[in-house]
């Protein structure tokens, strides 16, 4: 209580600045102001059921997902185009904790439109010496804090081989570098038949659909896969 008082109070002498417009704003425990918090772009969540796979402009740059059920913020355009490369490569985790706020907004809403939800959640991982060297997993974070909103469980349940980075190949060139590049671990037994897939962006669902066939060789029935942003499909305009 004291901790909310002071940061309240010192909100009010010295306010800090929105992430996205720097005009000083008015809840010290968000990282937008309220005008920029109502321009982020957002997707029709009310005309497919909280599945976006159901959207067909969304549907066709998934083409042949294997899994479920999709669960993201919005198209990967700005603000988030900013931010979540400042997160992820410059370890600015004031974007970071932005994200995962706004992650959790969306999370929210959906579950008091009775969206479905998962009995646990579970991330893509890096390599290990990836890991080491960026000094986090931002897919682990936004699970675990996922997690924590909903009280479920995040099974760490992937480990990954050393391969190239995906940012910037195409459909083929992403689906060549996963050959043989993931593996469940020995947590990965007597799994709960609904598990989300947590990722930072979806952009061919390669990760995604590799990781989707190993959870179903694992008895896993339905998988949501939940990610920040996807990138649109060739072709769209928002």
């Amino acid at each position: 209580m004291l901790t909310v008082l002071f940061r309240r109070c010192w909100q009010f002498l010295l306010p800090a600045q929105c992430m996205w417009c720097s005009l000083p704003r008015t809840e010290p425990e968000q990282q937008l102001c309220r005008y920029c918090q109502q321009a982020l772009p957002i997707l029709p969540y009310q005309l497919c059921h909280h599945n976006l796979l159901l959207l067909p402009a969304i549907a066709r740059g998934l083409q042949g997902a294997k899994f479920d059920r999709l669960l993201c913020l919005a198209h990967y355009q700005q603000p988030y185009q900013h931010w979540i490369p400042r997160w992820k490569y410059a370890t600015d985790l004031a974007a970071g904790q932005l994200l995962l706020q706004q992650m959790c907004l969306l999370l929210s809403c959906c579950c008091n439109n009775n969206m479905p939800l998962p009995q646990a959640l579970t991330f893509v991982p890096l390599h290990w010496r990836k890991q080491r060297r960026r000094g986090f997993n931002q897919a682990q974070l936004l699970a675990e804090a996922l997690g924590q909103q909903l009280q479920l469980p995040v099974l760490a349940l992937f480990s990954k081989s050393a391969s190239h980075s995906q940012r910037g190949l195409n459909r083929r060139q992403r689906l060549r570098n996963l050959h043989r590049s993931f593996s469940l671990t020995p947590l990965a037994q007597q799994l709960p038949s609904h598990i989300a897939l947590v990722d930072d962006v979806i952009t061919t669902g390669a990760t995604a659909n590799a990781l989707t066939r190993l959870l179903r060789r694992a008895g896993v029935s339905t998988v949501s896969v939940w990610t920040l942003t996807v990138t649109p499909a060739p072709g769209y305009s928002a």
